[in-house]
C-alpha cells in the first residue's frame, strides 16, 4: 500500500473519531465511528509498520467506542421509529376523515 494513502486513511480515521465524539447525536456518533473503523481497517491490514500500528490503535479505539455508543444509538433509533409510526397513524386517521 502506498505510504501516503495509508497515512491519509489513518489521519482520516483519527479525525472521524474526534468528530464522532464531539457530536451530541447518538446516530451521528455511531455512523462516524463506523466510518472511522472502516478507514482504519484498510491501513491496519495493508500498510507498513508505523502506519499499521497507528491504524490498529485507531481501529481498536473506534470499535470499543462504537460498542460503547451502541445502546444509545439503539434507543435513539427505537424512539425515532416509534415517532414515525405514531405520526403515520395520526396522518392516516386524519386523511381517512376527509374522504
Amino acid at each position: 500500500m502506498n505510504p501516503k494513502s495509508a497515512n491519509a486513511l489513518s489521519w482520516t480515521a483519527a479525525i472521524l473519531v474526534i468528530l464522532g465524539l464531539s457530536l451530541t447525536s447518538p446516530s451521528g456518533t455511531f455512523a462516524l465511528l463506523i466510518l472511522a473503523a472502516i478507514c482504519a481497517a484498510v491501513p491496519a491490514i495493508f500498510a507498513s509498520k508505523r502506519p499499521r500500528v497507528f491504524s490498529i490503535v485507531l481501529l481498536l479505539a473506534a470499535v470499543a467506542l462504537t460498542a460503547n455508543f451502541y445502546p444509545a444509538f439503539k434507543r435513539d433509533q427505537d424512539t425515532y421509529a416509534k415517532q414515525v409510526k405514531e405520526r403515520a397513524a395520526k396522518n392516516q386517521a386524519t386523511s381517512g376523515n376527509k374522504q
